[in-house]
């Protein structure tokens, strides 16, 4: 070994003793069976298990992510729970939402129950990750043209963010977005982030929730802190990768 290498050597191992670690703490919320904890031991690094017992409460992880040590709060999804949700925000520096994109009967209740999140977390400028998940069950038409779809793989992220530059933006125009009455013939569309933006009320180009009003005046919240939309389907790993790359860019 060169005397250099030799010095380089050395140099690593001491330096090290002086990088410290950043650490997250994370809460990962959704409606029952949306994917929270499959997602949680994906990020941790496990492999995909297709049962996993039903979370009850709060389900602590910690591991290490990159140079990050993550603390992540696995907090239960049914009704009963969903008041533990808020009590974690104080506590967190990232909160990851995780939809079952796939379960039509449940999509108006976490698209609403994600606003309200939205609405507790935006002063406080929390970080927030929306995962529309499982995508893999949702099948796509027979021939996507005659839907007017285009045959490419559509972006699969959005980013209200630093981390995203507004160039990719350039053709996202949230008014001229459809909104979709939902039903099983069209359910494949909130594969698209545009049309899942439009479905949520987060026009990701102008940091703007509209929110849904019984009223003809809908209620219109500027978005404070960052926020990333992406679809995914953790059984088969499809933007997992992506996510993280997010997550440890805090």
């Amino acid at each position: 070994m060169g005397l250099r290498a030799w010095w380089g050597a050395i140099w690593f191992r001491v330096s090290s003793f002086f990088i410290f670690p950043k650490e997250l703490s994370i809460a990962v919320i959704g409606l029952q069976n949306s994917g929270k904890t499959t997602f949680t031991n994906l990020l941790g690094g496990k492999s995909f298990e297709a049962d996993t017992i039903p979370t009850l409460g709060i389900q602590i992880n910690r591991f290490s992510l990159g140079n990050s040590l993550l603390n992540v709060y696995d907090l239960a999804g049914q009704t009963r729970f969903q008041p533990l949700w808020e009590r974690c925000f104080d506590k967190v520096d990232l909160i990851i939402y995780m939809i079952d994109l796939s379960d039509l009967s449940c999509l108006a209740d976490a698209f609403s129950k994600l606003r309200q999140v939205i609405r507790l977390s935006n002063t406080d400028r929390i970080p927030l990750v929306i995962i529309g998940n499982k995508i893999d069950l949702i099948k796509d038409p027979i021939d996507p043209m005659a839907h007017g779809e285009a045959t490419e793989k559509p972006q699969a992220n959005f980013s209200l963010s630093k981390y995203i530059p507004d160039s990719m933006l350039t053709n996202y125009n949230f008014d001229d977005i459809e909104t979709l009455k939902l039903d099983n013939s069209n359910l494949y569309r909130l594969k698209r982030i545009d049309i899942l933006s439009k479905q949520i009320g987060i026009d990701v180009k102008n940091h703007i929730l509209h929110v849904p009003s019984s009223t003809s005046d809908k209620e219109h919240i500027s978005l404070n802190a960052d926020i990333a939309i992406f679809t995914s389907s953790c059984k088969n790993g499809d933007y997992i990768d992506e996510i993280t790359s997010w997550i440890t860019q805090l």
